[in-house]
């Protein structure tokens, strides 16, 4: 990557639009269907959105990490926040995990712009990605 002038902005347009299209999904269920799962095995929307939550979180940890150890191994969030979702007490209510949701996402917002843009370039490790660098690990947040 080369690196531009604010990656912090080009990130964040990109999470805010994911974020805004989920809500949006979310809005069109009807509070009634909110914690039924449709299927077994397969989380209700306010578990997908608890799931959302503490991936960030998860997220949040890692992006930490990279920018404080040299070339750290980090966690495989795609095995790791799951097995932590299925582990979670649900959520009280989806004002609740909504709330989170927000204030995970402005934590992580506060810490990327802190950033300048050659952190974004620093490296890291990952059990299946293999080597890689900040700016990637980034990249995979606005799911």
């Amino acid at each position: 990557m080369t690196i531009v002038d604010n990656p912090y902005e080009k990130v964040r347009r990109k999470m805010v639009a994911a974020r805004i299209e989920f809500l949006g999904q979310l809005a069109k269920i009807n509070k009634s269907e909110l914690k039924k799962r449709p299927a077994d095995g397969e989380w209700s929307p306010i578990e997908l959105a608890n799931h959302l939550y503490i991936t960030d979180g998860l997220a949040l940890e890692q992006l930490k990490l990279v920018q404080s150890e040299d070339n750290p191994m980090v966690v495989a969030t795609e095995e790791e926040a799951p097995r932590m979702t299925n582990a979670s007490e649900p959520p009280a209510s989806l004002e609740a995990v909504l709330g989170g949701m927000a204030a995970r996402r402005e934590e992580i917002f506060e810490y990327l712009s802190t950033l300048s843009p050659e952190s974004w370039e620093r490296p890291f490790r990952h059990n299946t990605w293999g080597q890689r660098k900040f700016y990637q690990l980034v990249n995979v947040l606005p799911l």
